[in-house]
């Protein structure tokens, strides 16, 4: 987008801005109401006011060493330090993901660790008007070989702040406790914000802090989760939807003919024995070909056999669906199962008979989606446009978000945005210091329009 058509963008009064085609516009006239920022570029200027205090924040929370499968303590006292200062009420968890492994959305943490893991909550003192949220994870990936400089000593250059957990997702931390301190001092309304130890599937913070807050059933109508986009769009794209992703452990029994000697050209009688090996593979041509014909599957990890020249007996196949909002998991299951149990009887000869079992090994959780065209999503469009001169575009297409906790456990909406950031997952992770800027201003407009 050229510079003059994006000031046009931020010049163009909120009442007057239109999303969309001229066939399916949706005026944002009816949204207005009166705001305690008079318009978007308001909250960026706040923004730029504060942008040494949040490059310090950032720089403080990057020198601490809080990887994923660590505890991520001293990085939470530093969140907890800040939001001292602010009028809200904090509640520090320690939470052990082993806890809710039964739970319908679990996602087993990567790598494997019970914690204790340390996550925040806070709660503004004027509960009543906690009708909001933000949430970002404080943990960071491993570090890997390739860094140039060193990951907890975090430098900038030609914008960019590079370190471990720039991008992802200590960025998201310090611009959400940023915006929180900017809503405060305007006597604004103040969201809950939530620092949470998030990685590996969520099941060692979002799961347990969601669940709770469901069964506590807090007044949130509504959720940003300040994550980063891999897509390396920034602000440009918004995370509405999640896949659903269902892992899977097959086991497959057949059975060997009768034994040969073993200089014979054959240790078994092939054409007496039950491969299963090859019926393993046959079923899985089968259901991609039927039940799972429009469902991503992903074959991982394949263990039979136990020599060459034996007809193998037994096979466990290990493999990972991903699915949309028409299925979910347990009804896939019930149906994987109902077809094998077909399939076995058709291709079993004689009276011999193959056993397919199919079990839920691993990641388990549905898809969810917010609105693209509801009163929360037009506003947050709206911010964004406003403040980058860009309308966003929906990136539905993510499977461990963590906006599913809000979407299937609160049952409200919950839009997952980003700055500008790039190597996630590897060495000199960076995050673009005017994208932060500019997310710490949505985050602030944002809050303010949905609290209206």
């Amino acid at each position: 987008m050229s510079q003059d058509k994006a000031s046009n963008i931020r010049g163009t009064s909120r009442r007057d801005f239109v999303i969309g085609s001229s066939a399916t516009a949706i005026s944002l006239t009816s949204l207005n109401q009166p705001r305690l920022l008079a318009a978007s570029s308001t909250a960026l200027d706040l923004a730029e006011e504060n942008r040494s205090e949040l490059v310090s924040l950032l720089s403080q929370l990057v020198g601490i060493k809080s990887q994923t499968g660590e505890t991520a303590e001293e990085a939470q006292k530093i969140v907890n330090g800040y939001l001292g200062e602010l009028p809200y009420r904090i509640e520090q968890s320690k939470d052990r993901p082993s806890k809710y492994q039964n739970h319908p959305e679990y996602m087993p943490p990567n790598p494997p660790s019970d914690g204790p893991f340390v996550n925040i909550v806070g709660w503004p003192e004027q509960g009543n008007r906690s009708s909001c949220a933000i949430f970002s994870h404080i943990d960071t990936h491993v570090i890997e070989d390739g860094w140039d400089t060193d990951p907890y000593q975090p430098i900038i250059k030609n914008n960019r702040m590079y370190g471990l957990g720039t991008a992802d997702d200590k960025g998201g931390v310090a611009a959400m406790l940023v915006a929180a301190k900017l809503l405060s001092e305007k006597n604004g309304p103040l969201p809950v914000v939530m620092s949470l130890h998030g990685k590996g599937g969520g099941s060692r913070g979002s799961l347990p802090i969601f669940e709770r807050i469901k069964n506590s059933k807090a007044n949130i109508q509504a959720v940003l989760y300040a994550h980063p986009a891999e897509t390396g769009r920034g602000l440009e794209d918004i995370k509405n939807a999640v896949l659903g992703v269902l892992d899977l452990e097959m086991k497959v029994e057949g059975w060997r003919g009768p034994q040969m000697e073993i200089g014979s050209i054959d240790s078994s009688a092939w054409e007496e024995g039950g491969d299963a090996i090859d019926a393993s593979m046959r079923f899985m041509k089968h259901l991609k070909e039927g039940i799972l014909i429009d469902t991503e599957v992903n074959l991982g990890k394949i263990r039979g056999g136990d020599r060459i020249g034996s007809v193998p007996n037994q096979v466990l196949v290990n493999f990972r669906l991903k699915f949309a909002g028409k299925h979910n998991w347990t009804s896939l299951l019930q149906s994987i199962q109902g077809e094998a149990d077909s399939f076995t009887k058709m291709i079993s000869p004689k009276s011999n008979q193959f056993k397919i079992t199919v079990s839920a090994s691993g990641y388990r959780t549905n898809p969810g989606e917010a609105s693209w065209q509801g009163r929360e999503s037009l506003i947050l469009r709206d911010s964004i446009a406003h403040i980058t001169g860009q309308e966003p575009k929906s990136y539905p297409n993510h499977y461990a978000g963590d906006i599913r906790y809000p979407i299937r456990l609160l049952d409200v909406p919950a839009y997952g945005i980003g700055s500008l950031a790039g190597n996630f997952y590897g060495p000199n992770e960076w995050v673009d210091i005017d994208d932060l800027v500019k997310l710490t201003a949505v985050l602030v407009d944002t809050i303010d329009g949905w609290s209206k």
